[in-house]
């Protein structure tokens, strides 16, 4: 059996830094759970890369695009594309944010 390859971006290992960061300035513990939360999905993702929500996001730059919550962080959101055997992680982004512009911004 072919394993899935996850590649994450660097924009969103940004997104992960910049949550913590926000969130450790009131509570490290919940700053350091949220990105030991983000693993778990992830990892998930790749046994199961089509479970995801579709998102129908107009602009052909964000056909294909998936989202999964993150465990016990549900208002945070991994943004993934899959394709062939690899599972590529494009974005974390807070359920708040305007979907389509937070995907486009580099």
């Amino acid at each position: 059996m072919n394993q899935i390859e996850i590649f994450v971006r660097h924009d969103a290992e940004l997104d992960a830094f910049g949550y913590f960061q926000y969130i450790r300035e009131n509570n490290p513990e919940a700053a350091r759970r949220l990105l030991q939360a983000v693993d778990g999905p992830v990892e998930n993702l790749a046994l199961q890369p089509l479970k995801g929500r579709l998102r129908k996001f107009r602009g052909r730059d964000l056909k294909h695009i998936r989202s999964w919550r993150v465990d016990n962080f549900e208002n945070y959101l991994i943004f993934y594309r899959f394709a062939g055997r690899r599972l590529e992680i494009l974005r974390l982004k807070h359920g708040a944010m305007n979907f389509p512009q937070a995907l486009r911004q580099a």
